[in-house]
């Protein structure tokens, strides 16, 4: 999904991750996709790509402060709007049941 210093990485979402990302946000997660059309802020896109990030090959989560760091490489290398599409694209994935 993402590929930083030859790593391959990928975001995995689940109820509990939902959850934490939530309470340190202090945001509905669904609800800012809805009311922004799926243009998300900043932070939120950093916190779900931060708490969510893993190696694709061991499935290894990464620490969250070095997700954040590879966070700002993400969006210099691929552009704000094609990261948040590939991370609002993964949830959708990882969390359908909130879409029906």
């Amino acid at each position: 999904m993402f590929e930083v210093d030859g790593v391959v990485y990928t975001l995995k979402f689940n109820t509990q991750k939902l959850k934490t990302i939530e309470t340190v946000t202090k945001t509905s997660v669904m609800g800012e996709i809805v009311k922004n059309n799926g243009a998300l802020p900043y932070g939120l896109l950093e916190s779900l790509f931060s708490f969510s990030l893993v190696e694709e090959k061991t499935n290894e989560v990464v620490p969250q402060k070095q997700a954040t760091e590879m966070f700002e490489k993400v969006v210099q290398e691929n552009g704000l709007m094609t990261t948040n599409a590939a991370i609002i694209e993964k949830f959708q994935k990882d969390m359908g049941f909130m879409f029906r």
